[in-house]
């Protein structure tokens, strides 16, 4: 079995190898560890990081609103993370923090191990300070899945699966639904987070759009996490 043991922080991960409100990967590492699978973070960007390095593909910053992209301009081809904190405030790095959370390097005597370890990660930056439009993670979602977004370079890498460990309050959006359509018909899986607020995951979007993976959270005995959706 390919337990990955020699990262350090990985006795840690217990909703990696606990059989009952976790993953189990241990087993499944057997099976599969993502090679030649692309996965798209839709989220904050990414910084650098020495455990994420060897597994990033260049991706690009949808984030239309100079104001809120923190970074000096709008849209371009860079998609690293200069922080969600508005006025100076404190950054989540949630996109850092997700693309390991899925891909970090394992067996490399460094910190954690992600849950596909030979995949790659396309970040996606679709949020800055305070959050982010509907109509750029539509775009992101457009891109990263192979379409056409005008005024940009279509995507090389297309991802096969699409990650968006994002949400709010309301009706899917038809933008939304024709974006995530679309992925759908050129092959894209789309796992989407039910939300964090311990209520309804049909209350949140994109998570109540047709056609997606919703997920949920559990505690180490397998029911709901008491803040899941």
């Amino acid at each position: 079995m390919l337990f990955r043991s020699n990262d350090p922080l990985y006795p840690q991960q217990w909703h990696y190898f606990n059989p009952a409100g976790g993953l189990n990967l241990p087993s499944a590492w057997d099976l599969a560890d993502g090679q030649g699978v692309v996965v798209a973070v839709i989220d904050t960007g990414v910084r650098p990081h020495p455990d994420l390095a060897d597994n990033l593909l260049a991706g690009y910053d949808f984030v239309s609103s100079p104001s809120m992209a923190n970074d000096g301009d709008g849209r371009d081809s860079d998609a690293s993370d200069p922080g969600d904190g508005c006025s100076n405030g404190r950054s989540t790095w949630h996109g850092t923090h997700v693309a390991g959370t899925i891909a970090a390097v394992s067996n490399n005597n460094l910190g954690v191990a992600g849950v596909a370890p030979a995949a790659k990660i396309l970040p996606v930056r679709v949020l800055g300070c305070g959050g982010g439009y509907m109509s750029d993670i539509a775009d992101g979602v457009v891109w990263a899945s192979g379409g056409t977004v005008a005024g940009v370079t279509d995507n090389p890498q297309p991802a096969r699966v699409l990650n968006l460990s994002l949400g709010g309050g309301g009706t899917c959006s038809s933008t939304m639904q024709a974006a995530i359509d679309g992925a759908r018909s050129r092959g894209s899986v789309l796992v989407i987070a039910a939300g964090n607020s311990n209520t309804a995951a049909g209350t949140s979007t994109p998570a109540n759009c047709r056609g997606v993976v919703v997920v949920a959270a559990t505690g180490p005995a397998g029911a709901k996490a008491p803040y899941s959706n």
